[in-house]
């Protein structure tokens, strides 16, 4: 049964990498080869349905839809919704509104548009806050994607790692951001699939077990709900709201979705995308998770607050149901859906940390030194090291939970401020360079004190319970900064 798994890996793996010399060699004839505006943007030519699917196919991946969005089911059964979800939606709405506003300055990526306004400085600060979001994002894809996908190679999951991190690699070097688009299409379609069939075979499974006549009686209460609040609301109004402050803010200004807005051919064919990827959302992010997630609280339920160990701590679910209820067959197609769903995101993200190296970082510097054919080696070559950046960094994680929140918390604290005052013409330099200092080093240094216990003594009892009090020492920090540049010099 081994060698099937390996073949589907090896054919699937062969299939992007060939996209993506598909592409370079289709550039090569039009003479785009090696033209960077080509290779970070695709010229600016992006349909709504190829913006839709891209953004759909990264948010359906296995650390998100497959891992984290099924594993929150499990801990806390519907109530689940306003951790993922919710915010998800509200930020899909405000880019609905906000994309032509972000439009407007015809400026691709969020680092640029600070450097054009607020010099070289901010344009860096912006840009290193940035490779740590979506280095950490990368690095938790491959990480889930070893866990899941070692067991069905029977290799290490370092091995794992490095395989995916390899086949990424090479098609993200050769077809740069429209290799990242195309194979998010194939992939969208390869994940919807997996986790439709995953969501029927736990629907199905449920209703043949044999204490199914009895499920009003024995369902067990999800593991992590709050005891004294109704299961809808069973996280608890505290981690609610403060996920919502976390999310939505940071998402709103998320740079993956700007990218492909920027990257679309109008603003018609922008919205167009957002609403794709809403509903797509809501699907694949929240009813399919739902069922998976619910489905599995009922057939491997927790003894008090103790989660099965097969299921570590519910992150295994769904290789745990593929290996259950999923003829041998299926499952080597499944296994296909979720390298699918792992590649999606790590390309994605692996996008933005290379262009916020290579464009935002390196060009400035040698773009008059270096012919466009150097610079355009320069960016294919940091592509791929950020992909192996990502790697190293996966070797080392162990939470998405951690994981989830300090990133996004670092876009809220580092990254929103910024953008959404770059719009206003009477920002100064100093208020967006002290924004970004504070709230990324409050951040930081505030997350390790919380994980010490060093700030219990500070927080009420809610606050406490979450675990996410530093975000909130950031977000105060970054708006002290802000007007803090109000009463300074300007550089």
């Amino acid at each position: 049964m081994i060698s099937f798994f390996w073949i589907a890996f090896l054919s699937y793996s062969l299939i992007v990498i060939g996209t993506g010399f598909f592409i370079f060699r289709r550039e090569k004839k039009a003479g785009f080869a090696y033209d960077n505006q080509e290779y970070w943007m695709a010229q600016r030519t992006l349909s709504g349905q190829s913006v839709g699917l891209s953004i759909s196919a990264s948010m359906m991946s296995i650390s998100w839809s497959c891992v984290y969005g099924v594993q929150l089911f499990y801990w806390y059964g519907i109530g689940a919704i306003w951790l993922l979800l919710t915010p998800w939606l509200f930020t899909m709405l405000g880019f609905y509104i906000f994309a032509p506003l972000f439009r407007k300055m015809e400026m691709f990526s969020q680092p640029q548009l600070i450097g054009s306004r607020f010099g070289r400085k901010s344009r860096m600060l912006l840009a290193l806050a940035l490779i740590f979001v979506f280095t950490v994002w990368a690095g938790a894809e491959i990480y889930a994607a070893g866990i899941l996908i070692a067991p069905f190679l029977e290799i290490s999951v370092p091995l794992t790692l490095l395989l995916i991190a390899v086949v990424v690699a090479l098609y993200s070097y050769s077809g740069g951001f429209r290799a990242v688009i195309a194979t998010d299409k194939i992939q969208y379609f390869l994940v919807a699939i997996f986790i439709g069939i995953l969501a029927i075979l736990s629907i199905n499974a449920v209703l043949t077990h044999p204490l199914t006549e009895l499920v009003s009686d024995i369902f067990p209460r999800p593991p992590r709900s709050m005891p004294s609040v109704p299961l809808l609301f069973s996280p608890g109004f505290g981690l609610i709201i403060i996920t919502f402050l976390v999310y939505i803010p940071g998402w709103l200004v998320e740079t993956d979705v700007w990218l492909r807005l920027q990257a679309a051919e109008n603003n018609r064919e922008a919205r167009k995308g957002i609403l794709i990827a809403g509903l797509n959302s809501l699907i694949f992010v929240g009813i399919l998770p739902a069922i998976i997630g619910i489905s599995a609280l009922y057939l491997y339920p927790p003894v008090g607050q103790i989660i099965p160990e097969r299921l570590q701590e519910g992150a295994l679910i769904f290789s745990v149901f593929m290996q259950d209820y999923a003829p041998a067959g299926l499952t080597v197609f499944l296994s296909v859906g979720l390298v699918a769903a792992a590649m999606s995101t790590i390309d994605t993200c692996s996008n933005v940390v290379a262009l916020s190296i290579s464009y935002d970082l390196l060009e400035p510097h040698f773009v008059k030194r270096l012919s466009m054919e150097k610079l355009n080696h320069l960016a294919r070559w940091t592509s791929v090291g950020a992909i192996f950046l990502a790697f190293v960094y996966a070797l080392y994680t162990e939470s998405l939970w951690d994981i989830f929140y300090l990133s996004s918390g670092i876009l809220t604290t580092t990254v929103f401020l910024p953008v959404i005052t770059a719009f206003n013409k009477n920002t100064k330099n100093n208020q967006i360079q002290l924004a970004m200092i504070f709230g990324f080093s409050v951040t930081i240094i505030f997350y390790f004190l919380e994980k010490s216990g060093v700030l219990f003594s500070l927080h009420p009892i809610w606050l406490k319970q979450t675990g996410l009090g530093y975000i909130l020492w950031g977000l105060l920090a970054a708006i002290i900064g802000w007007f803090s540049g109000l009463v300074l010099k300007n550089d």
